[in-house]
């Protein structure tokens, strides 16, 4: 009795019902059912003594389900050790389903939603957050630092007088160049 007790403590106790539970130890796995008084290594029915895995079910604190998501208890599989499979059964041969690969290329995990993305457009031409260089309406910043200095092509230019500082429709030769 002192072996089963010691034994009791090593093993993982899940319940399944509110007097069935799942008994598990070194990759083997026993169903309890503290009611009817059976278990399924059979010592229990045998010997009407309890063996180690009702030790551990009934010394379990929680005698009830750990969640009541369930109202239909879900009997536990057991070791594969254990399984009673006919012969018919066991000599079918099960064939992977047959799957087509879908066409293009595989999408390499899932794509960010505009609220997880943190990237921060930043102005080539100012150098501020927010906007990029096609919207900027600000001044090019020269020579403000040695990786701020913007090169000739980049400045905007007026397309009427081609002269910096201003657009097409500020440009104050604007009435000349329409006659």
């Amino acid at each position: 009795m002192l072996q089963r007790v010691e034994k009791c403590g090593y093993m993982t106790v899940n319940p399944v019902d509110w007097n069935i539970f799942s008994v598990k130890r070194s990759g083997k796995q026993w169903t309890v059912d503290l009611a009817r008084k059976t278990c399924t290594c059979n010592k229990l029915q045998m010997d009407h003594f309890p063996c180690s895995h009702a030790l551990a079910a009934a010394s379990d604190d929680e005698k009830s389900p750990s969640t009541d998501a369930y109202s239909v208890p879900i009997m536990p599989v057991g070791h594969p050790s254990s399984w009673v499979v006919p012969s018919d059964i066991a000599e079918r041969v099960v064939l992977n389903p047959k799957t087509k690969r879908q066409s293009g290329r595989p999408m390499e995990g899932r794509h960010a939603t505009s609220s997880e993305r943190t990237t921060i457009q930043s102005c080539r031409r100012c150098g501020q957050s927010g906007h990029n260089s096609r919207r900027c309406s600000n001044p090019p910043l020269i020579n403000e630092g040695p990786s701020r200095i913007v090169p000739e092509e980049y400045l905007r230019k007026c397309s009427v007088c081609h002269q910096v500082g201003h657009n097409k429709q500020t440009c104050p030769h604007k009435e000349s160049a329409e006659e």
